[in-house]
C-alpha cells in the first residue's frame, strides 16, 4: 500500500475508536435535579427567587465540582424591554456532559427593589 492509503485508514481507526472511547466513557447519562437562586443584574428582584433545574449529567460527572458551577439567569436585554415576566436561561459549564433538560418554574416575575 501507498503511504498515503496507510495515513487514511489510520485516521479513520483513531476517529473509530476515539468515538467508541467517548461512548463508553461519556455515553451514559443521569437525571440531576439542583436548586439555584435566579441572578438577575441590577436593582431587580426575581420572584420565585428559586428554580429547580433538571440536568442530564454524565456518570464520571455526578460528584464534580462542576455542578456547583451551574447558574440560573435572566438576560438583560430583556430587562431593558420592561418585560415583566421573563424566560429562566440555564449556563453550564460543559455544555455537552451537562445539559440541562428542563427549568421549574421556566418564567419568573422581575420587580424593582
Amino acid at each position: 500500500m501507498k503511504r498515503r492509503e496507510v495515513i487514511k485508514y489510520l485516521f479513520i481507526s483513531f476517529l473509530l475508536g476515539l468515538s467508541l472511547w467517548l461512548t463508553v466513557n461519556f455515553g451514559e447519562r443521569y437525571p440531576l435535579t439542583v436548586i439555584r437562586f435566579v441572578e438577575v443584574k441590577g436593582n431587580y428582584k426575581a420572584e420565585p427567587e428559586l428554580v429547580e433545574i433538571t440536568l442530564m449529567v454524565s456518570r464520571k460527572l455526578l460528584e464534580s465540582p462542576l455542578l456547583e458551577r451551574v447558574t440560573a439567569y435572566v438576560e438583560e436585554e430583556e430587562l431593558k424591554e420592561r418585560k415583566k415576566s421573563l424566560r429562566v436561561k440555564v449556563y453550564t459549564p460543559l455544555p455537552f456532559l451537562i445539559e440541562p433538560v428542563a427549568v421549574n418554574p421556566p418564567f419568573v416575575r422581575v420587580k424593582n427593589e
